[in-house]
Formats: structure tokens, C-alpha cells, sequence
């Protein structure tokens, strides 16, 4: 009896070293070792930067005092009939030539300039041209530039009658002229202009 007693304390031992002793133990280092979730700080916010934002252009230089720009820039631009006056005298002639001074006048409040040949018609007063346009006589003087009222001139040839054949054109009702590359005509009344020997030419604007 006593032999059986000792062993089932022997087993009992047994037991409770392989069964519930050694896993309260691990349960205890477990629960030791275990934590909850983990928490994810959040990051703080980067600084502000203290770097001033990037400066406005600065605005344009102004142009130079005084400069002119456009067509200004480039000199004086062309005269138009609307600034223009006019007016034709007979000149001297000689041996059969006759010669017509036709000025203009620069009635603008502004310089102008004008270059090469204008456009000279004797007309009806229907507006019917006489004879033909003046033909070019020479070549181009360049551009003459007039300031406020100064002038420049043309010189219209023709001839005395019995000069040579074709007899002489009507006379004119008005002289019709296009300054220079100009769209728009000067009218002058009875000129006093008669074109003989169907010779009827003009130079090209001069001072």
C-alpha cells in the first residue's frame, strides 16, 4: 500500500512538470512579451519655408525721352493730297519749248515727303482726260522732304504750236495731279495750260 501511494505522487509530479506548470510559465512569458497594435505617429508638418516668393518683374524701361516710334522712326512719312496745296506758273521756255511750273505746298502741320513723278492729266469738266497723261522726263531726284508750308515743283514741257505736227490739244477745264504714290488727286481750275505737238511731259518732285 504504502508502494502504490508513492506512485501516484510520482505521477502526479509528472504531471504537473510537463502539463499545466510549464505552460502557466509560457502563458506568462507571453503575455509579457505581447504588446497591443502598433500605432503610426503621424509625421509633424514640414515648416513653412521662410523663403520670400519669387519677386514680380520688374516693369519695362521706358524708351528713351523724346524718341519717336513707327513711321516717325523711319523719317517723314508720305504727303497726301488732302496736306497738300498747288499751283503751276509758265516758266521760261525758248526755241519752241514751252515749260510750266506746277509747286506744291505743304499745308499739313506736320513734314512730308515726297518722291518721284506725279500723275498730271489735263481734263474736261466731265472728267474726260485731254490728250493722254504727262509722260516722265528724266530720272527721279529722290525723295524731297517739305516741312510745314515750304514747297517742291515739277516742270511740265510742251511746245509752241507749229513746232512740230499734231496740232494742239484742247485746252483744259482743270489740271488733275496725283502726288506721288498717292491714290488721291489735286484739282486745279483752268490752268492756262495748252499742250501742243503732243509733247507733254513732267519731271520728278525737286526742291
Amino acid at each position: 500500500m504504502p508502494v502504490a501511494m508513492m506512485s501516484f505522487a510520482l505521477v502526479a509530479a509528472g504531471c504537473n512538470d510537463d502539463g499545466s506548470g510549464s505552460d502557466g510559465a509560457a502563458s506568462a512569458a507571453a503575455h509579457a512579451g505581447t504588446t497591443g497594435p502598433a500605432e503610426t505617429s503621424p509625421q509633424p508638418p514640414a515648416p513653412a519655408s521662410s523663403a520670400p516668393a519669387t519677386p514680380p518683374s520688374s516693369p519695362a524701361a521706358p524708351s528713351a525721352s523724346g524718341a519717336p516710334s513707327g513711321a516717325d522712326a523711319a523719317g517723314p512719312g508720305r504727303c497726301t493730297a488732302e496736306g497738300l496745296g498747288m499751283s503751276v506758273k509758265r516758266g521760261d521756255g525758248g526755241a519752241g519749248q514751252v515749260y510750266y511750273e506746277l509747286t506744291f505746298v505743304n499745308k499739313s502741320g506736320h513734314s512730308c515727303s515726297l518722291n518721284g513723278f506725279p500723275g498730271v492729266s489735263l481734263i474736261q469738266r466731265d472728267g474726260a482726260v485731254i490728250g493722254a497723261p504727262a509722260e516722265r522726263d528724266g530720272a527721279s531726284h529722290g525723295a524731297t522732304v517739305l516741312a510745314p508750308g515750304k514747297t517742291a515743283h515739277v516742270v511740265l514741257h510742251t511746245l509752241n504750236q507749229g513746232i512740230a505736227d499734231g496740232g494742239c490739244w484742247k485746252q483744259g477745264d482743270y489740271l488733275r495731279v496725283y502726288p506721288p504714290g498717292s491714290k488721291e488727286a489735286l484739282t486745279l481750275r483752268d490752268p492756262q495750260i495748252r499742250v501742243c505737238g503732243d509733247r507733254f511731259t513732267t519731271t520728278s518732285v525737286e526742291r
